[in-house]
C-alpha cells in the first residue's frame, strides 16, 4: 500500500477551511493509499482537534496528527497582505519530517477533486519539489510592462535563474530526502534575513531558495489550478453522478481547484464556489463557515 503523507498549516480560524480540504480528501481517496494527516500549528483547540478526529475515525487508511509550534516568533517573517504568519509554517516541514522522504503540502484554501495517490510515488526527478507554475507571475514576467512584478524583481532581489519558472506555492510535494542532503531549512531562514519585504512574502522566499538550490520539477497545473472555470450547478449534478457510480475521475480539467486571491468562496458568492460548498457540506464545520 502506498504512503501520501500530507501536511497543513493552518491557525485555529482558519482550521475549518483546513477541514473543506480534508472532507474533498476522504471524498476523492484511493483505497489503496494510506494518507497521514499532519497540522502544523501555535494552536488548535481540543474541540477543533476532536471534531477532526471523528471526520476520519470512519476511515481505517486515514490518521491525523497535530503539531504545535513552540516559542515560535512571528517577528521574523514579514507580511504584507491579507495572509496571516501561519503561512510561514512551511518553513519548519524539513526539520519537523526528518524520517520521511516526501510530504505533500497543501493550502487551506483549496479543494481535492480527483484521486491525487500518484503523487505518493511520483518521481522528482532529482529536484527538490513538485509544483506547478504561477499563471499569474509567469504571465507578468513574459509580458515584462508590470511595474511591481518585473523581470529585475524576480532576477536580481530574489536571484532566480529563471523567473518564467516562477511556482505557486500552494500545492508542493516536498523532496525531504534531497532537502535533508543540503539542510534547506538553513536557507530558508538564511533567506529571510536576505530578502526583507518579498512581494509574495513566503512563496517568493520559496520560489528563490528551490530555484537556487536544484530547482523544481513542474507539472501541469492540474494539480494546483489556479485558475477560474465556471463550475456550474449542472457541473456539480455531473460530478456526484460520478460519484455514485464510481466513475473515474481522470478525465478532470483539474485535480485540484485552488482559490487565489484575497477573496474566497466562503466570503461572497462566486461561480466557482459551487464545488467548494459542495465539500464543506461533508465537513463538520459547515454551519460554522456558512451560518443560516
Amino acid at each position: 500500500m502506498n504512503f501520501l503523507p500530507i501536511v497543513f498549516t493552518c491557525d485555529d480560524f482558519y482550521f475549518k477551511y483546513t477541514s473543506v480540504v480534508i472532507a474533498s480528501l476522504l471524498v476523492n481517496q484511493n483505497k489503496n493509499c494510506q494518507y497521514e494527516i499532519n497540522i502544523i500549528s501555535e494552536f488548535i483547540s481540543d474541540e477543533n482537534k476532536a471534531l477532526a478526529e471523528k471526520q476520519i475515525s470512519k476511515f481505517s487508511n486515514f490518521s491525523i496528527k497535530f503539531i504545535i509550534l513552540e516559542d515560535f516568533d512571528a517577528g521574523k517573517f514579514y507580511l504584507n497582505s491579507y495572509m496571516t504568519v501561519s503561512t510561514y509554517y512551511r518553513f519548519y516541514i524539513p526539520q519537523l519530517f526528518k524520517n520521511y522522504e516526501r510530504i505533500l503540502y497543501l493550502d487551506s484554501d483549496l479543494i481535492v477533486d480527483a484521486d491525487i495517490s500518484e503523487l505518493a510515488v511520483m518521481d522528482f526527478d532529482d529536484k527538490l519539489a513538485i509544483c506547478s507554475p504561477s499563471p499569474f507571475i509567469v504571465d507578468k514576467v513574459k509580458a515584462g510592462n508590470d511595474e511591481v512584478f518585473t523581470r529585475e524583481y524576480f532576477q536580481e532581489y530574489l536571484k532566480m535563474p529563471d523567473p518564467t519558472l516562477y511556482f505557486n506555492a500552494g500545492v508542493m510535494l516536498y523532496n525531504l530526502k534531497k532537502m535533508h542532503e543540503i539542510e534547506i531549512t538553513e536557507k530558508f531562514f538564511n533567506a529571510i534575513e536576505e530578502i526583507k519585504k518579498p512581494l509574495l512574502q513566503d512563496q517568493d522566499i520559496l520560489n528563490s531558495v528551490l530555484s537556487r538550490n536544484g530547482g523544481v520539477k513542474m507539472v501541469s497545473s492540474k494539480y494546483n489550478m489556479t485558475k477560474a472555470y465556471t463550475i456550474t450547478s449542472k457541473r456539480i449534478f455531473l460530478e456526484n453522478l460520478k460519484e455514485l457510480f464510481g466513475i473515474s475521475k481522470k478525465d478532470n480539467w483539474f485535480y485540484i481547484y485552488h482559490y487565489v486571491g484575497k477573496e474566497k468562496p466562503w466570503m461572497e458568492k462566486r461561480i466557482d464556489g459551487l464545488l467548494f460548498e459542495k465539500y464543506a457540506k461533508k465537513s463538520p464545520f459547515y454551519s460554522l463557515i456558512f451560518p443560516k
